[in-house]
């Protein structure tokens, strides 16, 4: 991390130096990744003492200004301002994430399906490949046929009218459905 200190119509004393250098770094702590720190601190008639910080992150950038009339007090001022925009700024980034992957309030981080069966209680269902349908083009009165002469509970079909597939059915009524999705 670079720190810069530029004063204006003040010298840069060492305690000065050390006292803001300190100060910056515990914002280490809340964040690892910064690049560059810049302070400009500046001493305006009447007892003005005005503390700017600059902080450059890898893909942000933080700006703070605090007068007083205390030099040291301005440069705590100023870091607690720049402290509170990066908590900010972090819980945000945290809050997006989390809002991304809600599953009802409890996220399960679990990769095989047999652990998340265990952590839900209960058994899902799984998708299992029985055959291919070749989808031959009839009528819907020949697939009604077909179906009823086969042990089968379902026949897709491409309907010869309308160039579409369609699914003639078994139902538990003993009729025959069809399914034919909309244009």
């Amino acid at each position: 991390m670079s720190v810069d200190i530029t004063g204006r119509h003040i010298e840069i004393t060492e305690p000065l130096r050390k006292f803001a250098t300190d100060r910056l770094e515990k914002l280490r702590g809340i964040m690892d990744e910064i690049l560059e720190a810049h302070f400009i601190l500046t001493v305006e008639k009447h007892q003005r003492h005005i503390a700017e910080l600059n902080i450059k992150t890898r893909g942000d950038f933080y700006h703070g200004e605090e007068v007083s009339t205390d030099m040291y007090t301005s440069i705590a001022a100023v870091i607690d301002k720049v402290e509170k925009q990066i908590l900010r700024d972090k819980e945000r980034k945290v809050t997006r994430k989390r809002h991304n992957n809600n599953h009802k309030g409890e996220v399960i981080t679990t990769t095989s399906v047999v652990e998340v069966e265990e952590a839900l209680g209960q058994r899902l269902p799984r998708i299992i490949r029985t055959y291919e349908v070749a989808a031959k083009p009839m009528s819907v009165d020949d697939a009604a046929i077909q179906i009823e002469g086969s042990e089968r509970e379902f026949l897709v079909f491409r309907n010869a009218d309308t160039e579409r597939l369609n699914v003639v059915y078994k139902r538990k009524d003993g009729n025959i459905g069809w399914i034919e999705p909309e244009a």
